[in-house]
């Protein structure tokens, strides 16, 4: 355990067994470590040096029996978080974006809740399109540089 700071009183509690008496240390003084110097992968598991740079990691997927593709492991991984109840659904993690979702739960938060899983590589453009002019059309026109819906023509904003 390591405590630093600066510290007028510390107090600390150490339960279990004495295993054997230690002298106490007189003075401790610090001892620098020599200059680390970094030692090279072996060529054949650098992934900068591969004509194909995802072949180690699509190689240790394929070692999982019914592994999901990279590209679902890189999104779930660094992209999105998936939700606590996606964790224990049964078909995790192959949970994908429902892009054509129903129109009456298609609000800003529907929206948000569609787009928190990854979507399938295959979509189409045609279906990401209709996608996004769903929410152009929700939002509303911009009306003199407003994004909001106006009762009116005008706009006070």
């Amino acid at each position: 355990m390591i405590v630093k700071g600066r510290f007028e009183a510390l107090s600390m509690a150490i339960y279990g067994e004495i295993v054997s008496e230690s002298p106490p240390v007189q003075i401790y003084e610090p001892k620098p470590f020599g200059p680390l110097e970094p030692v090279p992968l072996p060529r054949n598991i650098d992934p900068s040096s591969s004509s194909h740079p995802v072949q180690l990691a699509e190689q240790l997927l394929s070692l999982i029996p019914d592994s999901p593709p990279l590209s679902l492991v890189v999104l779930l991984m660094f992209c999105l978080k998936p939700s606590d109840d996606d964790w224990d659904h049964p078909d995790f993690p192959y949970l994908y974006a429902d892009m054509g979702g129903d129109d009456e739960s298609f609000d800003l938060e529907g929206i948000v809740q569609a787009i928190s899983r990854p979507i399938r590589d295959d979509t189409s453009e045609e279906v990401l399109s209709a996608f996004v002019n769903r929410i152009v059309d929700l939002i509303g026109p911009k009306v003199s540089g407003c994004m909001l819906k106006c009762v009116d023509t005008e706009c006070d904003l």
